[in-house]
């Protein structure tokens, strides 16, 4: 049978590209003509294969929620109060010698539902209002977006990591009730990847927090029995559902939400060639001995020519000798580590990016952490006002780490972790694509859709969740607990957070409080959180080696707290476009832009002047910096 070697290059590459026949006079013009006609023939054939491939995935939509942090504020004590529970507490009395097992009457020391009077596990308003998450609230938001998603129509979620608030086997079994209920429901489809916090560190080991919050309103102590504190007798509580889970229990709940194949899916692929956990995975080796190291990475089809990738960034940096089993968290790890400790990783998604061009498949990636710069270029700006081990730096993508990432042919990656929106935009105008999808326990609290277009292009939108049923619900409680710490003449937080209308609202105040409490109080240099804290917006300009520019800003502004320019770039920074800061982003981009600070008439005097100047500019860029709420990605 004759052979043919077609470049699809026309008939005169044809012509130095027939093997064998077609051996003289018109009989090779015949032969050239029929070959050019099926080679013609069949690449209309791979044209109208490629578009009906693209039609079939057109519309597709993919929901992104990222950073979730569940925490079931419904967890054990619920189940110990009734009797229903096999599951022993031992609580701490301060006022006798020791501990004692309980499995009735310690459930009336937690928090009551104001509504069905249930026992509650909960975090305190000041461990909230200090973090860069929410805790309890989550519970409520997350169904809210699930709801919100339903009403779209939307069946396939992808949970980005940090699904959970740390792992903790409460938390991750009331994400996979809640992922069940939803797919019942709803027939929605979820895909999770692992994050920082799921899990904390690859195995299992002992958990637990210093700051739920009691009947009292006081913090209190709970950990997981095997924790030092519960052996030293110096918890509250000591529970078995607070322990930190590692790979293999978090996958095994969540089998049915991504970490292993369905029967729905028209292909499910890990880098290992196999879905057992025992083999996804890899070999870490020291001098001494090797390791094996947990990888949740996963390919799937859930619905025909649309591929999920999901990506396992996870890096847990071994302390110390392998042998020894003990890890550093991933939070500062993600893909600068990644292309030293999981080479083989970046390879399988090279190949996974040829064979879905290659088969004419919709390909979109998701992981927990960053590809790109989430900054908008401003990371030298802050190392020189902050310090570089500020503002989570050490979290940021190295040019050179999102250079070899763009070289794998990816074209769209939806990451978490920084709880803020941002659009990192490709070096070139067909390459990598960063979407930093907002978290529902941060302000804007919001997840971004996915849809797939007809011309291999594929929009992301991003939708903010206001409202928020029975965000209020715990606001009595927290009540409780600031009168608690003002009559013990503890740290206050602002208590107009209990007033607010919206969900939106309320994470726009826990934003301020971080900002106060947290960023300006503990991580800006002391002169500036000092001058800002006890000036107005007025005062910062003239006191700055620039006090002309007074003149073009009205005294609604001048006279405001200087506090508002923290909390203004902080909400430009995290929220871009969805920032809501009365229209002062105007003011900003004219007022303080580089040739007006850098033209100032006196010279900067102190090192006060310098750190104005430079916190000033940092504003300007954060409001020129603003991403648009949806965007268009090419070659997806």
């Amino acid at each position: 049978m004759n052979q043919y070697h077609l470049w699809r290059i026309g008939l005169f590459g044809l012509m130095n590209h027939v093997v064998k026949t077609c051996t003289c006079g018109m009989l090779v013009m015949a032969c050239l003509l029929i070959n050019y006609s099926k080679a013609t023939a069949q690449e209309h054939l791979d044209a109208n294969l490629v578009q009906n491939a693209l039609k079939q995935a057109a519309n597709t939509e993919v929901a992104f929620i990222a950073d979730v942090h569940l925490h079931d504020i419904y967890a054990a004590p619920a189940t110990l109060a009734f009797g229903h529970g096999s599951q022993d507490v031992t609580s701490f009395d301060a006022n006798t010698s020791g501990m004692s097992s309980q499995k009735s009457g310690s459930a009336n020391q937690f928090p009551k539902d104001p509504e069905t009077q249930a026992p509650l596990l909960m975090r305190s308003m000041q461990s909230q209002l200090t973090s860069t998450r929410l805790f309890n609230e989550n519970y409520f938001a997350f169904r809210a977006a699930l709801d919100d998603i339903a009403d779209r129509g939307i069946k396939l979620v992808a949970l980005p990591g940090d699904f959970s608030d740390d792992g903790q086997p409460a938390n991750v079994k009331a994400l996979a009730r809640i992922l069940d209920e939803y797919h019942t429901r709803y027939g929605m489809r979820f895909f999770a990847i692992t994050g920082n916090h799921d899990p904390v560190r690859p195995f299992t080991r002992p958990g637990g927090k210093p700051d739920f919050l009691a009947a009292k309103g006081n913090e209190a102590a709970i950990y997981s029995p095997d924790h030092i504190r519960c052996i030293n007798n110096r918890a509250w509580h000591c529970m078995d559902d607070i322990r930190e889970w590692g790979y293999r229990e978090i996958m095994q709940t969540l089998k049915n939400h991504g970490f292993s194949a369905n029967t729905q899916d028209l292909l499910y692929e890990t880098p290992f060639d196999s879905i057992e956990y025992e083999k996804r995975g890899w070999q870490w080796c020291d001098e001494a001995s090797c390791i094996f190291m947990p990888d949740a990475s996963y390919l799937v089809e859930p619905i025909k020519d649309v591929w999920l990738l999901a990506i396992d960034a996870n890096v847990y940096i071994p302390k110390g000798q392998y042998a020894d089993g003990n890890f550093k968290g991933s939070g500062n790890a993600g893909y600068n580590a990644l292309l030293t400790y999981k080479p083989a990783l970046l390879q399988w998604i090279t190949t996974i990016v040829k064979r879905a061009k290659a088969n004419n498949k919709r390909l979109i990636a998701f992981s927990h952490f960053p590809m790109a710069d989430f900054y908008d270029n401003t990371q030298s700006q802050l190392e020189s006002l902050f310090g570089k081990s500020s503002n989570q730096l050490k979290r940021m993508p190295l040019p050179t780490t999102t250079e070899a990432l763009d070289e794998t042919g990816l074209k769209l990656h939806m990451a978490g972790h920084m709880h803020l929106y941002d659009v990192a935009p490709p070096e070139n105008p067909t390459g990598l694509v960063n979407i930093q999808v907002p978290s529902l326990a941060a302000y804007q609290p919001g997840y971004s859709v996915v849809t797939l277009l007809p011309d291999q292009h594929a929009k992301v939108e991003t939708i903010i969740q206001r409202e928020v049923e029975d965000f209020d619900r715990l606001f009595p409680i927290y009540y409780k607990e600031w009168q608690y710490r003002q009559r013990g003449g503890q740290t206050l937080w602002n208590k107009d957070i209990l007033t607010s209308p919206h969900y939106l609202d309320f994470t726009e105040h826990h934003l301020k409080e971080v900002v106060r409490q947290r960023y300006v109080e503990n991580e800006w240099p002391n002169a500036l959180s000092t001058y800002i804290k006890n000036h107005t917006i007025g005062d910062v300009i003239n006191q700055s080696p620039c006090p002309d520019l007074t003149k073009d800003l009205p005294v609604e502004i001048t006279s405001q707290p200087a506090l508002v320019l923290a909390y203004d770039y902080y909400k430009l920074r995290n929220a871009g476009a969805f920032a809501d800061i009365s229209g002062r982003e105007k003011w900003y981009i004219s007022g303080f832009n580089e040739d007006r600070l850098t033209g100032c008439s006196l010279p900067i005097a102190n090192d006060l002047q310098r750190l104005l100047i430079g916190f000033l500019s940092l504003l300007h860029n954060a409001a020129l910096a603003i991403d648009r709420t949806e965007v268009t990605v090419k070659g997806v």
